[in-house]
């Protein structure tokens, strides 16, 4: 784990996050333009605030321009600020959030729903550090690190015209994607834990621990809301478990949504038994593979032992002894 991660609370020791991490280290004290790309709830917001942390701003404010929550109509007034009497309802001047964050960072988040009209005046900003408020004629200045973040594939809008191709490449000075959370496997019982501690500390409930079948599932699941749904999962089973051991039942998830397992082997158990198996091109051990199979079965059955004997078509105890040699015991 990096200085970067213990102190900005980016969990990670995936190769892709420790490649993000490492290039987070080299920009953050720079002024370079960061472009933050990522699916929904995959953290842009948080590695945002580690970058600001992490530069020579951040001393400064941080202030994020959150595009999906101000209306088209509003939008030049809350980003650029206006002068008393620009519009009808304009009774006094007030500062824009790009003004706010002099000296600071601006995170321009959800950068693909800038109206067109207004991105000729963000790329003004941007390329000469001045902007005008609405209504008026005086020239300010801003000393700001600016940041951008979007799930759209901005070069898609480039080309279907919703997005100026000038300000995409100002923006793009410095690209950060940041990996969805299935191509994170080994990350999701860190940040589970994580969430855990934190969420047993906020409610006041009683120690909390997450048991074999939980953490099955926890790696069985694909987990296409990312980050921001396991931390939702795991503040629900806090919630509304009385077990000091969470188990899969107590996790409420789409069992639908499930990875591959290691390796590159597919392996699903239908409702009555039939097992399909898809080898990697490296081969797999028959130990291996018997380990995968106890695996996928008590993820199909959250964890019910007597019910995944039933699926593999033996006894309870023997299944209880193949649990125990492969280290699969709750």
């Amino acid at each position: 784990m990096t200085t970067i991660d213990n102190k900005h609370r980016l969990i990670g020791n995936s190769p892709p996050m420790q490649d993000l991490l490492r290039l987070l280290e080299r920009i953050a004290p720079t002024s370079a333009t960061v472009m933050l790309q990522g699916e929904s709830g995959t953290g842009k917001a948080l590695l945002a605030e580690a970058i600001h942390q992490a530069s020579p701003w951040a001393q400064g404010p941080f202030v994020t321009v959150d595009y999906t929550n101000i209306p088209a109509s509003l939008m030049e007034s809350e980003v650029f600020g206006h002068e008393a009497g620009a519009f009808t309802d304009a009774r006094q001047r007030k500062q824009g959030l790009i003004e706010l964050g002099s000296g600071g960072t601006v995170l321009l988040d959800e950068i693909s729903l800038l109206p067109v009209e207004l991105q000729a005046k963000l790329l003004g900003v941007l390329e000469t550090r001045r902007f005008r408020r609405l209504g008026g004629t005086e020239e300010h200045e801003v000393n700001t690190r600016f940041l951008a973040a979007t799930n759209d594939d901005l070069m898609a809008a480039v080309e279907s015209g919703r997005f100026r191709e000038d300000l995409y490449h100002r923006l793009n000075v410095v690209p950060m994607q940041i990996p969805p959370l299935r191509d994170r496997e080994d990350d999701v019982l860190r940040i589970a834990e994580h969430f855990l501690l934190e969420y047993t500390d906020r409610h006041g409930v009683g120690k909390r621990g997450l048991g074999q079948s939980a953490i099955l599932l926890l790696r069985a699941y694909a987990w296409p809301g990312n980050v921001r749904e396991l931390r939702n999962v795991v503040e629900r089973a806090v919630l509304m478990s009385d077990r000091e051991i969470i188990r899969a039942d107590d996790l409420v998830i789409d069992r639908r949504t499930y990875r591959k397992t290691p390796g590159g082997a597919g392996i699903s158990i239908s409702e009555d038994g039939d097992l399909t198996v898809r080898l990697p091109s490296a081969g797999m051990s028959l130990e291996h593979l018997e380990r995968e199979v106890i695996r996928e079965a008590l993820r199909r059955v959250e964890g019910n032992v007597t019910k995944a004997a039933t699926l593999l078509k033996m006894s309870r105890d023997t299944l209880r002894y193949r649990i125990q040699k492969h280290d699969l015991s709750e």
